[in-house]
């Protein structure tokens, strides 16, 4: 009997032999959540059910464990083909559309795609400066302010990642930056003091030679 299974735009892809839909599986074509379906030839339409189901033993994929059934209250389908409501005769037909699923249909199993977010690229920028400003504390003010950029473009587009960089490199910069005043103040003061020093042993020199 041929199968069936659902495509990734929630259509019914087939009619596939039992050899072809397991080397479709095989290919990764199907994950065992994919739905399938056995079209009988006559008789009572089944219902849609995932591979791993249908295939627990199956060597092409770890065993899941099963799932509790989906209740439905839809009735059974008037149509002798499990999967094309133009089969029944006109009279006979509910409607007119697409493919009958007897059970929760697939697509609702499917999460919506969003598509991954890219890295602002002040924030690398601020990262990277900030990180290069422990060999060269030159580059740290420029760390700084590439990073204070990265985080206001990314308040505003909350769609951009890069978040953390950019606190990362603001945090290495304002370290880096306090560290070299403290070193200039140190070297500073230590002059002022040299100098007064020596002015004062100038001073009481000459007032000895007088």
């Amino acid at each position: 009997m041929p199968w069936y299974y659902v495509g990734p735009d929630a259509k019914p892809v087939g009619p596939l032999s039992l050899e072809e839909l397991q080397s479709r599986r095989a290919n990764g074509a199907l994950s065992p959540e994919t739905y399938i379906i056995e079209a009988p030839i006559g008789g009572t339409p089944k219902d849609w059910r995932r591979y791993r189901e249908i295939f627990p033993n199956s060597a092409a994929f770890p065993l899941l464990p099963a799932l509790p059934p989906v209740p439905t209250s839809l009735p059974p389908p008037i149509s002798p083909h499990p999967l094309f409501p133009s089969a029944v005769p006109a009279s006979a037909a509910p409607s007119p559309g697409g493919p009958v699923f007897t059970g929760v249909h697939p697509s609702t199993y499917n999460p919506p795609y969003h598509p991954p977010s890219k890295t602002n690229a002040w924030c690398a920028w601020g990262f990277g400066l900030s990180l290069a400003g422990l060999l060269c504390a030159f580059l740290a003010p420029f760390g700084l302010v590439a990073s204070v950029v990265g985080l206001v473009q990314v308040h505003k587009h909350r769609d951009q990642q890069g978040r953390g960089l950019a606190i990362t490199g603001l945090l290495v910069s304002v370290m880096l930056l306090a560290l070299v005043v403290a070193i200039g103040a140190a070297l500073a003061f230590s002059s002022l003091r040299t100098s007064v020093q020596m002015t004062t042993e100038q001073t009481s020199n000459d007032s000895d030679t007088r």
